[in-house]
């Protein structure tokens, strides 16, 4: 059986690394450019617009992380489920604020039998896959 050896240094020393990483961070933090600064400088490398230096796919990333955000907090155990059972499952699993906004506003007597008929009641458009 083989054992798994550390670094050849110690906790103490991880500690002074991670301080020193974070010093150098908050040093070097204001020379990174502001999203809207600079843009007639052609060899700037921050790019204003798009998640990822622009997106042509044209994906909608607020609904893509409204379902990831929701597909995090609900399995396939949680369905069937009335609004009050979604809030109380979003609640036990610490989800934020908006989240609970958004489900606090569906109707009281509806039942959704799985995650894509919430998401329909929600209004968020589903994910196209390509066939």
């Amino acid at each position: 059986m083989s054992e798994q050896i550390s670094g050849t240094h110690g906790p103490a020393e991880d500690d002074a690394i991670k301080r020193q990483d974070r010093d150098e961070l908050r040093e070097h933090g204001e020379e990174w450019p502001e999203p809207d600064a600079d843009e007639t400088n052609p060899d700037a490398a921050w790019a204003a617009t798009g998640r990822f230096a622009g997106d042509p796919s044209g994906e909608n990333w607020g609904a893509i992380e409204l379902r990831s955000e929701l597909g995090r907090h609900l399995d396939r155990a949680t369905f069937p489920a009335t609004r009050a059972h979604l809030l109380e499952t979003l609640t036990g699993h610490a989800a934020q604020q908006p989240l609970l906004d958004l489900v606090a506003s569906l109707p009281a007597g509806a039942s959704y039998a799985s995650l894509a008929e919430l998401l329909q009641a929600l209004g968020v458009p589903q994910e196209e896959r390509p066939a």
